[in-house]
């Protein structure tokens, strides 16, 4: 987890620089819930926990960098592939960025990884009090959360 804790440091130096107020407040919240949950999911199915806890950390970092929702799914997995390198493999970066990229298409099924992200995302939506979409919902009961 040596190379998450660095990476944390430099998301948490990023978001000094270039966000503020409101959504950095709520992006630092929400990325250490997902995180968190990332992690408890990534031990039920004997994942990577490393990897999920990067996923998981990165996967809303457009959000307060940009000010805005705005694809942030495909514009935080962006910021990743530049913050991963160069110390991730490429088979590694291939996995979060996926992941990261894949996260708000919460209605299809993708790899393992992509489910985890959504999963936790969700989790943490309901545990926030956020107004859920329908396709959300039915993810939080396959969890038996609801």
């Amino acid at each position: 987890m040596n190379r998450y804790f660095s990476l944390r440091d430099e998301v948490l130096h990023l978001l000094d620089e270039k966000s503020h107020g409101y959504y950095k407040r709520e992006a630092i919240a929400h990325m250490f819930q997902v995180e968190t949950l990332c992690l408890l999911l990534a031990k039920e199915r004997n994942l990577d926990e490393e990897l999920c806890a990067i996923i998981g950390l990165l996967h809303d970092i457009a959000v307060p960098i940009y000010s805005s929702t705005f694809q942030h799914a495909t514009r935080s997995s962006e910021l990743a592939k530049e913050l991963l390198n160069p110390i991730f493999s490429e088979e590694e970066k291939n996995i979060i960025i996926t992941a990261i990229s894949n996260h708000s298409h919460k209605e299809r099924i993708d790899d393992a990884y992509s489910e985890l992200i959504k999963d936790a995302d969700c989790w943490s939506h309901y545990l926030e009090k956020t107004v859920l979409k329908h396709e959300d919902l039915e993810r939080l009961e396959l969890l038996k959360i609801m």
